[in-house]
């Protein structure tokens, strides 16, 4: 299993990539403590699904893991999973196959 670096820099990755798809200068350098959806954050809603998918693909090429990050239990969380990068980096880990 990858560990939190890993997820980190495939995540931040995955974020570099669609600020230059989406000409988001605000995300082009992120840091995992770059604000992505809601307040503050950069991101839009069809932004935030292109993310979703870019990742949890990302994952399964590189880790051959499936991860789903657009469920009921992160569109019901009192603190969205999608707030900030290390927000989406504790998602990943915590919905990681054992």
């Amino acid at each position: 299993m990858p560990d939190r670096h890993a997820i980190e820099a495939l995540i931040l990755d995955a974020v570099r990539l669609l600020a230059e798809d989406f000409e988001l200068n605000a995300l082009k350098s992120p840091t995992t403590h770059s604000p992505l959806y809601g307040e503050g954050g950069a991101l839009d809603s069809m932004a935030l699904v292109n993310l979703i998918a870019d990742v949890e693909d990302a994952l399964t090429e590189k880790f051959g893991v499936s991860v789903t990050l657009a469920d009921e239990k992160a569109m019901s969380a009192r603190h969205s999973p999608y707030r900030s990068v290390a927000a989406l980096v504790d998602a990943v880990i915590e919905r990681m196959p054992s």
